[in-house]
């Protein structure tokens, strides 16, 4: 007589699987930002459904370890990113890029322009690199993406703030999630290129200390990131 499926079997397969990704994401081998396995490589990987991948992934969003973004894939969150203050709202929400960037404007345009007036040449040497990298990603169909991310890292760190610099890793997973959403989207427009154009106009007036123009070119360039993803955003450059 054939056996009928025990809920508390898979139940406990879920728990099991929640719990070697959590390590994982603990200990470093994802790291933040990171995307994950899909759902299938994942299945495949630990031998289990469909169904386990899905109650173990939903563990993990409603600890906080990961984010989601539809029709993009799962990422890891910021280190030490706890429940008290959530970006996607409610666990097994995908997150909503309309407000990341919204964000992004807020934050990022005052970066700008205090790191106009406060970056060393020691900032300026690692934008170059990061702007090197994302030029060759343009040129060989890469994944600039992380090159991408370190760049605005430098912009925050450039602003003398600690805070500012604190903000950003705390963000870095989302707003990465954000820019790997732009790049998909990007590799279908061919609008790569005028990525990096608008790195290079947000480095030239950091390098120049012109505040102003920072402010101006970081926020054109998050704008037209929203634009070619699609997302309807009030926040327009200022």
């Amino acid at each position: 007589m054939s056996r009928k499926p025990d809920p508390l079997h898979r139940h406990s397969l879920a728990d099991d699987v929640a719990g070697e990704l959590r390590r994982r994401v603990l200990e470093g081998e994802f790291t933040p930002g990171q995307r994950l396995p899909t759902g299938a490589e994942l299945a495949a990987s630990f031998g289990v459904s469909m169904s386990v991948i899905r109650e173990a992934m939903s563990r993990l969003k409603h600890d906080g370890l990961i984010q989601s973004i539809q029709g993009v894939g799962a990422f890891v969150s910021a280190q030490g990113q706890t429940r008290a203050f959530r970006l996607d709202g409610a666990a097994g929400v995908h997150l909503d890029l309309g407000r990341i960037f919204e964000l992004r404007q807020a934050v990022e345009g005052e970066a700008a322009r205090l790191a106009a007036r406060r970056r060393t040449d020691e900032h300026l040497q690692r934008m170059r690199a990061a702007l090197a990298e994302m030029e060759q990603a343009v040129i060989s169909g890469a994944d600039g993406t992380s090159a991408d991310a370190r760049f605005h890292q430098v912009v925050a760190e450039a602003t003398g703030n600690p805070l500012f610099a604190d903000m950003y890793a705390f963000l870095a997973s989302h707003i990465g999630m954000a820019i790997a959403a732009a790049r998909t989207h990007s590799a279908h427009s061919g609008a790569w290129r005028e990525a990096h154009d608008e790195h290079r106009r947000i480095f030239m007036a950091l390098e120049a200390g012109c505040a102003d123009q920072a402010r101006q070119a970081i926020l054109d360039h998050i704008h037209n990131a929203a634009s070619r993803l699609g997302l309807i955003t009030e926040a327009e450059p200022a």
